[in-house]
């Protein structure tokens, strides 16, 4: 009875909700990738992984930094608790309606998630050197602000490349993540010309993979294992030039090779023209085992006091054909 007693009197003094679960609650925050530092407000929680209590009441809003990423910003959610709400509302008669008062100004009527995840967005920072991209052909400028195959216009401040760089990434991204590479390829290239970071390259052979440019994907793995990276050098880049290793060795094995040949041999032949395609090839590549994408090639070959002759060869990832085109007279 006694006990009883007790426990209305705490109810009215505090509150149902405020008595039994308090005004605050553990809440645990993570980032992809972990190592962010977290704030609330001005108020710094530690780094990630970590935890923290929030209270029940009001809004929570985290910030989570990490040097070569963007800065995160993010609200913990809550939600009211039903069932204790309606046990105030039950007592009210007895208590006064004191934990209505309590609970609604503590907060103590509302669940807080136990977790918060941040993902972490890379940034596009400047790299000590320019990287071109594998694919950029250096032209001359026909005016000053006039762009180029190798870079942006060439009054453009640092600040005005690295916005648009920003903004052609991000675009990338999403386009990449709903399976639009085709599209998002020229976005990546859009930023990696404004702007060099191996972030860039990352996804550019991540793209070119995707649509079977093999041969262009492995090369510009190559360009991002070769970029020049320090300590200094934010933790993203890195992490892109460790992921573009791997892709390279995964992209390798998938590279299919060709190897043309005709007989009678090219030396003994005059006005030698290979197409394949449709287009035109040197020669001098004749008899060499090159890497090419997979695909349908037509092979053309035609020389003088020859007739054409013509073969067409389905080629897949790994595969490796060769091709003998006998020429008749």
């Amino acid at each position: 009875m006694r006990t009883g007693a007790v426990l209305v009197l705490s109810m009215s003094l505090f509150g149902c909700a405020a008595v039994f679960r308090g005004s605050k609650d553990t809440v645990v925050v993570e980032s992809s990738p972990a190592g962010a530092e977290a704030r609330k407000g001005e108020h710094k929680l530690g780094v990630t992984p970590m935890a923290f209590d929030a209270d029940r009441k009001g809004v929570t809003q985290l910030t989570l930094t990490k040097s070569g990423y963007e800065e995160h910003h993010g609200i913990v959610n809550k939600k009211m608790n039903g069932a204790w709400l309606t046990l105030d509302i039950v007592t009210c008669p007895v208590t006064i309606c004191i934990p209505l008062i309590v609970d609604a100004v503590t907060g103590a009527w509302y669940d807080v998630d136990d977790k918060y995840v941040a993902s972490m967005t890379p940034s596009t920072p400047a790299v000590p050197t320019h990287v071109p991209l594998v694919s950029a052909i250096p032209i001359a400028p026909a005016a000053p602000t006039a762009p180029t195959a190798s870079g942006p216009p060439v009054d453009m401040s640092e600040s005005e490349r690295k916005a648009t760089a920003r903004a052609a990434y991000m675009e990338g991204i999403a386009l990449q993540d709903k399976g639009g590479c085709p599209n998002a390829l020229g976005r990546f290239e859009t930023a990696q010309k404004f702007y060099s970071a191996p972030t860039h390259l990352l996804h550019i052979g991540q793209c070119q993979a995707a649509i079977g440019k093999l041969v262009e994907s492995a090369e510009t793995y190559e360009t991002l294992a070769r970029t020049p990276l320090t300590k200094e050098s934010p933790d993203a880049f890195h992490q892109a030039q460790e992921e573009g290793r791997k892709e390279l060795a995964r992209i390798k094995p998938r590279i299919p090779t060709l190897r043309l040949q005709t007989i009678p041999a090219p030396s003994s032949l005059s006005g030698l023209v290979v197409k394949m395609n449709g287009n035109a090839i040197p020669n001098e590549l004749l008899g060499i085992v090159r890497p090419v994408n997979p695909g349908t090639y037509k092979v053309t070959v035609w020389a003088a006091g020859y007739r054409e002759a013509t073969q067409t060869v389905d080629i897949g990832e790994g595969a490796a054909k060769a091709v003998e085109l006998k020429l008749a007279k």
